[in-house]
C-alpha cells in the first residue's frame, strides 16, 4: 500500500488488516462510481422532463392530430370494421383488468398495455382476449388477436409475464404446445413474448416485433 507517496508493505501475518484496507479502497471506488451514475441519471431525468411526451402529444392537438391521423389509422375498411365490432372476450377474473389501454378497454398488465399502445401507434388492427375456437373444440382467449393491416392475416400474440414462477412457466409451455397442435406456430402466426422480474418487457422489443411482422 502507499501512504504519502511512499510504499508500505504489510506483513503476511497482518493479512486481515490488508484485507480491510483493500475493502476500503473498493468501497471508495464504488462510491465514486455510483456518485457519477446518480449525477448522470439526474441530468438525464432533467433533459427527458423537457421533451418527454412531446411527440405523442401532437396526436392530441386539434390541428396536428388531423395531419397525423393516417399514422394510426387502419387502411382497410373491413379490418377497421372488424376491430370496432363487439366480440365475446375475456378469459375470466375481470377484477384483474385494471390497466387502461389505447381504446378505453382494460388490460391485465402494464406489459400488455405496452403491446396495446404500440399496435395502436402503428395502426395495426387487433382485439384483446378475443374468443378463439381451436380445431380440437377447445376455446381459448389469446392475449391479442392481430390482423395484418394489408393482407388481413390473423396472427396471435401471447405475452407470458411471470416466467420466473415454475407453475406459471409450465402453464405457458402447455399453452404454446396447444397452439402448435392446432397449427398456430411461433414466429409464423404466433408471437410470443416473455418476461421475468429481472427482465421486463420493454417498448423497444415490442416495436421491433411489430415492425418485423406488420411493417415489412
Amino acid at each position: 500500500m502507499k501512504e504519502g507517496g511512499a510504499t508500505t508493505y504489510i506483513p503476511k501475518s497482518n493479512r486481515r488488516y490488508a484485507e480491510k484496507l483493500a475493502q476500503k479502497k473498493y468501497y471508495e471506488n464504488r462510491y465514486e462510481e455510483l456518485s457519477h451514475q446518480v449525477k448522470a441519471l439526474k441530468y438525464y431525468e432533467r433533459q427527458m422532463r423537457e421533451v418527454e411526451g412531446k411527440a405523442e402529444n401532437l396526436f392530441k392537438h386539434e390541428e396536428w392530430g388531423k395531419l397525423l391521423e393516417s399514422m394510426h389509422s387502419v387502411k382497410r375498411e373491413d379490418l377497421k370494421m372488424w376491430m370496432d365490432e363487439k366480440y365475446e372476450g375475456g378469459a375470466g377474473h375481470p377484477e384483474n383488468l385494471i390497466h387502461k389501454g389505447s381504446q378505453g378497454k382494460y388490460l391485465r398488465s402494464k406489459s400488455e398495455v405496452i403491446i396495446d399502445m404500440m399496435l395502436y401507434k402503428y395502426g395495426i388492427p387487433f382485439r384483446y382476449e378475443d374468443k378463439l375456437l381451436l380445431d380440437n373444440g377447445i376455446y381459448i382467449y389469446p392475449d391479442f388477436t392481430v390482423r395484418h393491416p394489408i393482407t388481413g392475416k390473423r396472427i396471435y400474440w401471447e405475452h407470458f409475464g411471470m416466467m420466473d414462477d415454475r407453475e406459471y412457466r409450465n402453464g405457458a409451455c402447455k399453452k404454446i404446445r396447444l397452439y402448435c397442435d392446432n397449427g398456430i406456430i411461433p414466429s409464423i402466426n404466433l408471437i410470443t413474448t416473455f418476461e421475468t422480474a429481472d427482465h421486463p418487457l420493454d417498448v423497444d422489443r415490442v416495436e421491433k416485433i411489430i415492425k418485423e411482422f406488420f411493417c415489412s
